[in-house]
Parts: structure tokens; sequence; C-alpha cells
């Protein structure tokens, strides 16, 4: 269930960024924002995995 929540937000935040890119709100290219952020995506990948491996283990108990 989180995994799926972890990416509706990641999409509803690309979304927004492209929509400000289109209207000329904010310059910024895809290849930019990987070159920048990737560290970024890493570390949401570690705690989702993190917070999912320790809600199946609450379940559990």
């Amino acid at each position: 269930m989180l995994k799926g929540k972890s990416i509706g937000i990641l999409f509803i935040v690309l979304g927004v960024i492209f929509l400000l890119n289109n209207l000329n709100f904010i310059e910024v290219s895809l290849a930019e924002l990987i070159r920048i952020y990737w560290p970024i995506i890493l570390i949401w990948i570690g705690i989702d995995k993190l917070l999912r491996k320790s809600i199946n283990q609450d379940k559990k108990d």
C-alpha cells in the first residue's frame, strides 16, 4: 500500500514540475532534474523500503 502512495506522490510532483515548466514559471529540463536530484530518488526508495518492512513486521506481531 505504501509503495502505491509513494509512486503516486512522485507522479504528482513530476506533473507539477512539468506543468510549471510548460507555463514558463520555471525553466528546467528532465536531464537537469535527474542530474541534480538523483540522490533524493535513492533516499526515497530506501525510506520506502524501510517503512514497508517495519509495517509488515508490525502486522505479523
